[in-house]
């Protein structure tokens, strides 16, 4: 059987894959963060599987969390960032800044799951929340609007209303007495207008005070509720860094608040890129590392069991004999330097489930084009994948690999660019930290000894590079060896996932 005919990996994006579902792999980190009350971020780099674990989650949602316990996606690809600007509590810390505007939608999604719940059971809703959600209703119109439509005119609409300063009471028809008439007020309008964010930021304290009050009284017959924040990343550019660091920030302050106040009765948990969460300025960032987040990691059985569920889901479609393992789907137990397949493609990954997605998908079409070579006359097929088309699809992956460090980083870290160019130019797989300073040197980029070994550190922190243990031929890659802390060497080689996207000698003889 022609292994071509049913062989296939599935797509390196999540967020495109209806398939995700299908033969997902969880390795631990959503239960980890389910079960600990206290946590809130699920960690991860780029292409760690932070949307897919999410998009999981979405759609299996009885897995994880108890039957009547309520989950609320929220995924960002389409979402109005600067709103949350004119939001800003000028009078608190820029780490809490825009705490307020995140606050506020947790809020209103509690609200409007809550009162579902009830009618969904057919009890009667409670007397304060049905009261809360009338007072929404007239504030935003009916149905109270999904987070999309809040965070834009709905929510700045609040700017040009009179809300009572000294607190909400809507006992005694106190709700017919709130002014709504305010007109429509554009963005525009409130950002030129110091007086309208004024009155829009004391409007919204206003209403944070009333419903954190109307929660509070009602959570205990309440069930759980999840609130899942995905792609908060969207408006992570070089135009947008600096507002979408504090709009970032404003929201794990948020989140960190609310699952203290609430005991875990209210779960924000927010899927946020690593390099990411090290830039934001935030009080304690390490300690909600430690104490309220999981890291998204994989090693060498949980990639390679995820691997193994995406083929053999093909192989039952396509009628197949299951694999037990990668290497025994190649044609050879072991390529050059007596490598077994598996260990040669995962020393050029990063460990994360998208590098080797890509790559084996390279592979197979590599052996498509082959098999299609319109210049051959004979009938190519193959009963196993072939090892030589690995050496083919590195050049690819390698370019793509590249790639998705620049998107990864050239953000918050724009010298990436010319680190990248100074070891390209010098044409070695092996490099001291003086050949790095030389050829920042030729870019006419001046750096000391401790600049250039703070490059060092961030490119291994990256696992962009490795360093080599003293006198021994053993090399430490961060990717590989999470636990390795960065240490001075004389030597650093380049990781084996990029030699070829940088064109570079092998060094064989240094090792």
């Amino acid at each position: 059987m022609n292994i071509l005919d049913w062989i296939n990996v599935g797509k390196v994006s999540a967020e495109r894959d209806d398939l995700l579902s299908e033969y997902f792999f969880d390795n631990g980190v959503l239960k980890s963060v389910i079960d600990s009350p206290s946590s809130f971020l699920i960690l991860g780099r780029k292409g760690a599987g932070k949307t897919a674990v999410f998009k999981y989650l979405s759609d299996n949602k009885e897995k994880f969390i108890k039957k009547d316990d309520i989950l609320i996606p929220l995924s960002f690809e389409d979402y109005n960032w600067n709103i949350h600007a004119l939001l800003v509590d000028k009078n608190k810390a820029q780490s809490l800044a825009y705490k307020q505007s995140w606050r506020f939608v947790i809020l209103i999604e509690c609200v409007k799951a809550f009162r579902e719940w009830f009618l969904a059971k057919d009890e009667k809703v409670p007397k304060q929340l049905e009261k809360a959600n009338k007072l929404l209703e007239k504030l935003f119109e009916s149905p109270v609007p999904s987070i999309s439509q809040l965070v834009g005119r709905k929510l700045l609409s609040l700017s040009g209303i009179s809300l009572p300063k000294g607190g909400l009471d809507l006992e005694d028809g106190g709700l017919d007495s709130i002014n709504v008439s305010g007109g429509d007020v554009s963005f525009d309008d409130v950002q030129k207008d110091k007086t309208l964010q004024q009155h829009l930021s004391e409007n919204i304290e206003n209403l944070i005070r009333y419903l954190d009050d109307v929660l509070v009284n009602i959570i205990a017959d309440c069930p759980k509720v999840y609130i899942c924040f995905d792609r908060v990343d969207e408006a992570w550019d070089d135009v947008s860094y600096n507002s979408s660091k504090r709009v970032i920030a404003g929201l794990v302050s948020a989140s960190d608040s609310i699952t203290a106040q609430y005991k875990g009765g209210i779960r924000p948990i927010v899927f946020l890129r690593e390099d990411i969460f090290d830039v934001l300025s935030i009080n304690d960032a390490n300690k909600l590392r430690e104490d309220c987040g999981a890291l998204l990691h994989w090693g060498r059985p949980s990639l390679s069991n995820l691997m193994i569920r995406r083929i053999n889901f093909y192989a039952e479609r396509g009628n197949a004999e299951l694999i037990e393992s990668i290497d025994s789907m190649f044609d050879k137990k072991e390529m050059r330097q007596r490598t077994k397949p598996l260990n040669y493609l995962l020393k050029r990954t990063m460990m994360r489930p998208r590098d080797l997605i890509s790559i084996m998908g390279r592979i197979i079409q590599t052996m498509k084009e082959k098999a299609e070579d319109p210049f051959t006359e004979e009938e190519i097929t193959f009963e196993k994948l072939e090892a030589e088309s690995i050496y083919s699809a590195e050049p690819g992956y390698s370019d793509w690999l590249k790639q998705e460090i620049l998107d990864e980083w050239s953000v918050q870290k724009p010298i990436i660019v010319q680190l990248f160019n100074a070891i390209q130019n010098n044409a070695s797989t092996n490099f001291t930290s003086d050949d790095i300073s030389r050829e920042l040197e030729n870019l006419n980029i001046k750096a000391n000894k401790s600049e250039v070994l703070s490059h060092i550190r961030f490119l291994f922190d990256n696992s962009i590079v490795g360093f080599k243990l003293g006198d021994s031929k053993e090399w430490r890659f961060k990717c590989f060896y999470p636990a390795q802390g960065f240490l001075d060497s004389t030597e650093y080689r380049v990781h084996e996932g990029l030699v070829r996207a940088f064109n570079l000698r092998e060094n064989r003889d240094r090792d």
